[in-house]
């Protein structure tokens, strides 16, 4: 029996090797007569590889910048309320963990279209819609005991985009306690106020999730400008 975590641990790692240099030795040895050497050398490329690639490195390289990838999930259907903290494949239906390397190495799903889209939108809310309606507005910063012109700053993260509200000094951005997320696809990065944006998302739209204090909104007087930019654009909106 091994009682140490560290060496069964290195042995799982070279079982995963072993596993995946047996599989491309296996494919080495029989590629039929008059394929294209090019096929040779791409074995022997992962072959050579192989001591570097195991599943967390595919899931690094490739499910994380992935559109249909989650670092979580919901582990019924439907339900909201309870968050598993396990990477899960929407396009599968899977956790990753239940995958094998195989499987998530030749997995097609590998789009950032979603996410392209998402930025190109939070862009164009930006220009197009914030910045011409607070130009005049101004944010008090506490600490500061000053107002400052409105700024911007956009956070790409997997499945949704942040607009924060801010201004800029001479350290850098600071944050305002106002913040908007696009998203798509409800994943549970929200916790149990996932359930307040589903009562309100209706398929196929993106959400305009609004993080902000009651009062701070009223003070900045955004709500009719941001229930315009939804329904201009087509996008749902929830308050948290």
């Amino acid at each position: 029996m091994n009682d140490d975590p560290e060496e069964a641990d290195g042995q799982g790692v070279e079982a995963k090797q072993g596993e995946l240099i047996f599989a491309v030795r296996a494919a080495q040895q029989s590629l039929p007569e008059g394929v294209s050497s090019q096929m040779g050398e791409i074995l022997a490329f992962i072959e050579g590889m192989a001591p570097f690639l195991d599943k967390e490195t595919l899931i690094k390289i490739k499910c994380e910048s992935c559109d249909h990838y989650s670092p979580s999930f919901f582990p019924g259907e439907g339900d909201y309320l309870v968050v598993e903290a396990h990477p899960y494949c929407h396009a599968k239906k899977e956790l990753l963990h239940h995958l094998n390397l195989f499987t998530i190495a030749k997995c097609p799903e590998h789009s950032t279209d979603v996410q392209e889209q998402l930025l190109d939108l939070a862009e164009s809310v930006v220009e197009e819609d914030l910045r011409p309606a607070l130009l005049d507005k101004k944010l008090y910063d506490r600490n500061a005991f000053a107002s400052y012109d409105v700024a911007y700053r956009m956070i790409l993260e997997r499945g949704r985009v942040c607009i924060e509200f801010g201004h800029q000094d001479e350290v850098g951005f600071v944050q305002s306690g106002i913040k908007i997320c696009i998203l798509i696809r409800l994943d549970p990065g929200f916790g149990e106020d996932s359930a307040k944006i589903r009562a309100v998302h209706k398929y196929g739209r993106p959400v305009m999730v609004v993080m902000a204090a009651r009062q701070i909104r009223r003070q900045m007087g955004i709500d009719d400008l941001l229930a315009g930019i939804a329904e201009r654009r087509g996008m749902d909106i929830v308050y948290l």
